[in-house]
């Protein structure tokens, strides 16, 4: 166990190094949402902008996800629910949120003692490939943008994106679905557009008594080729894990 757990420290120190720093500055905190408890005290929030990472009221799993770029599917067991954290964050200069990904896994390393190692693992999986015909999305430039933001209430239920990768529509996807998304349409960039599945989901109230909400399978199967020209294909794919070895639920302090 030891080999992989220094393995992991290595590289996280490499791709430290190879993006230039750590945060120069970061304060991390128990929520105090949480801590009060209530409606809302479950939400979580994370901005970015150049250079400066912002997280409110997020569990660790969420954390540790943000920072390893993987769903909660690709997280190994032994992380149980704990405390929620608020987590600021600032580079020395400008930074991407590629960039400031490894400085979030040493700041995890550093506050929580996080240690990890990846495995690959063969399971059931979803391929996001494009649909007949191509896909549908705009090419944006590149840079960093606001990515995939998810609107959910009576008269929407909807992603929008702006300059958000496939990856991250997948991250998105595995959600209701349940078990990892991996991008394989092979197209590189980043993209404009909207998944719209208001039409296809009736509220509640507008439903029988007794009827089950509709199978998100068969919602996206429909919407993805309509809206973005792109499809799922059911497969068994190898996926890499991040394997949790340690990790303390209380902060070393700011």
């Amino acid at each position: 166990m030891r080999k992989p757990v220094q393995g992991a420290c290595l590289l996280t120190a490499l791709a430290c190094a190879a993006y230039g720093q750590t945060f120069e500055v970061a304060s991390v905190k128990v929520s105090q949402l949480f801590r009060q408890g209530g409606e809302g005290s479950r939400r979580s929030k994370i901005d970015t902008t150049p250079g400066s990472l912002t997280m409110y009221n997020v569990g660790l799993q969420e954390v540790i996800r943000w920072a390893y770029n993987v769903t909660p599917f690709q997280i190994g067991p032994g992380l149980t629910e704990g405390d929620r954290y608020d987590i600021l964050a600032k580079a020395a200069g400008p930074a991407t949120v590629d960039e400031m990904r490894p400085m979030l896994q040493r700041l995890l390393a550093e506050r929580f003692k996080l240690a990890v190692h990846r495995e690959t693992k063969e399971m059931s999986a979803y391929a996001l490939v494009e649909a007949k015909g191509g896909h549908k999305m705009k090419q944006s430039e590149a840079g960093d943008g606001p990515g995939i933001v998810p609107t959910e209430g009576p008269a929407r239920i909807a992603l929008d994106a702006h300059k958000a990768s496939l990856d991250q529509l997948g991250m998105f996807l595995s959600g209701p679905l349940r078990t990892p998304v991996v991008d394989m349409t092979g197209l590189k960039g980043k993209f404009d557009f909207v998944l719209d599945i208001t039409a296809y989901v009736p509220q509640e109230k507008d439903r029988l008594p007794g009827e089950p909400p509709p199978d998100p399978v068969s919602v996206l199967q429909t919407v993805l080729p309509k809206q973005l020209g792109l499809r799922l294909d059911a497969r068994k794919l190898p996926i890499e894990m991040v394997m949790i070895d340690h990790v303390e639920k209380a902060p070393v302090e700011n």
